[in-house]
């Protein structure tokens, strides 16, 4: 990663289902992970666009599953279930196929989140509705995560 490994944005989908990745988000990627991703269902109600590196760590460990195990070869079909690749065009847009932006009822704002070379794609109300919280809220969940953690908490609000 260069400058930023997490981010945050909030973006409209545009005219035929295109994505316009900010720009703030693929300078924060290497050069090299910019221009194609990976896109899969992801791990909760949302869809991962993965780069080249993040996606092919994911396939190390799905690669050193036991597929005679049904419920390793369950989880990895699930997973790879309607997998695409996808490239960015001249304006750093991208188009979600249809089947992922249906299932997870992506229509026209979408949450972004950048998490080291993962990005989570929301319907924007499900994330909102999900991880809006209240300062106390956030601070008790904050106490709560680092009771079980040997880090010391963050300051409280």
């Amino acid at each position: 990663m260069s400058n930023l490994d997490y981010g945050f944005w909030e973006i409209a989908i545009e005219k035929y289902g295109r994505l316009k990745l900010p720009t703030f988000l693929l300078k924060s990627l290497p050069e090299t992970e910019r221009e194609k991703f990976w896109v899969t269902h992801g791990f909760g109600p949302h869809i991962m666009l993965w780069t080249e590196t993040a996606y092919r760590e994911q396939m190390e460990f799905l690669n050193s599953l036991n597929r005679n195990i049904i419920e390793n070869k369950k989880f990895r079909n699930a997973f790879l279930r309607n997998t695409a690749v996808v490239e960015c065009d001249n304006q750093d847009r991208l188009v979600i196929p249809k089947p992922l932006m249906e299932h997870y009822k992506i229509e026209k704002e979408v949450v972004l989140l950048l998490d080291n070379g993962k990005i989570e794609i929301w319907n924007a109300s499900e994330y909102h509705a999900q991880f809006d919280m209240l300062p106390e809220e956030l601070n008790l969940l904050n106490e709560k995560i680092h009771s079980t953690h040997q880090h010391p908490p963050f300051e409280t609000f």
